[in-house]
């Protein structure tokens, strides 16, 4: 039996879903942003590098995707440069 195997660019760390996040968004397409998130296949929010260099870890800067839910709500999804933490908030928050 073959399996696909999906190979990540960073590990995400500790979720954290603001309540807010977690009462509008759907789940479903918060999980498909997160696969996005990860592979680094999402767009940043600015021209920021991926956590995966060594430069990035130096330079402290933090990962930031824009995603949108199927009613069109927009939602960031944020991971601290330590990769400690991934931080999933509405962008109007």
């Amino acid at each position: 039996m073959n399996k696909q195997r999906t190979d990540y660019s960073f590990l995400f760390g500790r979720f954290v879903v603001r309540a807010s996040a977690f009462h509008r968004l759907n789940l479903w397409d918060v999980y498909r942003a997160l696969l996005r998130h990860a592979l680094g296949t999402a767009l940043p929010l600015c021209p920021v590098l991926l956590p995966t260099t060594r430069l990035s870890f130096w330079a402290r800067q933090r990962y930031a995707t824009t995603h949108q839910d199927r009613q069109g709500t927009a939602f960031w999804i944020v991971t601290e440069p330590d990769l400690s933490r991934t931080i999933i908030l509405l962008a109007n928050e």
